[in-house]
């Protein structure tokens, strides 16, 4: 990955795309429940809420950094990164024991979008498809952020940029996964959970 002056450099002079929906998003049954007693949050349960990434990490957020959501392409890859499942085409899908998770399907368009499956773009920034999709936790250790959630911060700082779309790390080769800035979004970009019955609506902006 390139130094962050170079990051910023380099994101000056590449074009973001524009994407459509239907996403993706699996989130733990626990946090759409809405429990008693002060704890709780007030309203309707958050199904596109952004804190969590930033509360803990994630590949392209830094801890107490901005607010991200998650998204997949496919509900296979959704699970598949949340649940820490390891898909592969050779072999069988197998029952894990693992907590209750919710697939939904998030609909939006984003019009600002880094393209990290982009060869060329990965090359302008001076990464590969190894270190955008290997243990961002490992490549961190000893330092404050991990190169990608450098290159988060700085894509997101650079306000040219209202997601990234990248590969994921637990669905091999195929599975494209997108972080999306729920602040950077403007000029008719949204993302909307899909849910006719309206128990896990909700649309940001």
């Amino acid at each position: 990955m390139l130094s962050e002056a170079d990051l910023k450099a380099a994101l000056g002079q590449i074009a973001p795309i524009s994407i459509h929906g239907p996403f993706s998003r699996c989130v733990a049954f626990q946090y759409l429940v809405l429990k008693p007693g002060p704890a709780s949050h007030a309203g309707k349960p958050k199904p596109l809420w952004g804190l969590g990434s930033a509360t803990s990490g994630a590949r392209f957020t830094p801890r107490g950094g901005f607010q991200s959501v998650y998204l997949a392409t496919d509900p296979i890859t959704a699970l598949a990164e949340v649940a820490g499942v390891f898909v592969h085409p050779q072999v069988p899908a197998v029952t894990l024991q693992t907590q209750p998770w919710v697939i939904m399907t998030v609909r939006g368009i984003l019009r600002s979008v880094l393209d990290l499956t982009d060869a060329d773009i990965m090359a302008k920034l001076g990464s590969n498809r190894q270190e955008l999709t290997g243990p961002w936790r490992l490549a961190g250790a000893g330092t404050a952020h991990a190169p990608t959630q450098i290159l988060g911060r700085v894509c997101f700082e650079s306000g040219r940029f209202d997601a990234i779309r990248y590969f994921s790390s637990k669905n091999s080769p195929t599975g494209v996964c997108v972080a999306v800035f729920p602040d950077r979004l403007t000029g008719g970009a949204f993302i909307e959970v899909f849910d006719p019955n309206g128990d896990l609506v909700q649309r940001i902006p």
